[in-house]
């Protein structure tokens, strides 16, 4: 998780947000903010995936565990990234039932 710290802080400044503009916008206080960064301490689940959305990445991409690093939602309005989104959890949601398919096809 030591990368943890590293990737928040960097998606905060590339935000262009302070550790105080960030915490009030998470509700939360500076200092807490600040141990995550230090790696001092770690949020809980609700929290990861809390901060996760409001950078539009992964959890995964937040604590570090993904390789890429491209910012694919760079430039959409919110709108947009909504719709990105949507159609990303549509195709998952085919994705599984299409896999679905063709196991309960190949076992007959």
């Amino acid at each position: 998780m030591e990368r943890f710290g590293v990737k928040l802080r960097q998606l905060r400044e590339d935000k262009g947000l302070t550790q105080q503009e960030f915490a009030s916008l998470l509700d939360m206080n500076r200092a807490t903010i600040s141990h995550y960064e230090s790696n001092l301490s770690y949020p809980c689940a609700d929290v990861l995936v809390k901060m996760a959305n409001f950078f539009h990445v992964s959890v995964d991409q937040l604590l570090g565990r993904s390789g890429i690093s491209v910012d694919v939602f760079d430039g959409l309005t919110e709108e947009q990234i909504q719709s990105v989104q949507e159609i990303m959890r549509q195709y998952r949601d085919m994705n599984h039932r299409l896999s679905q398919y063709e196991h309960s096809h190949c076992e007959s």
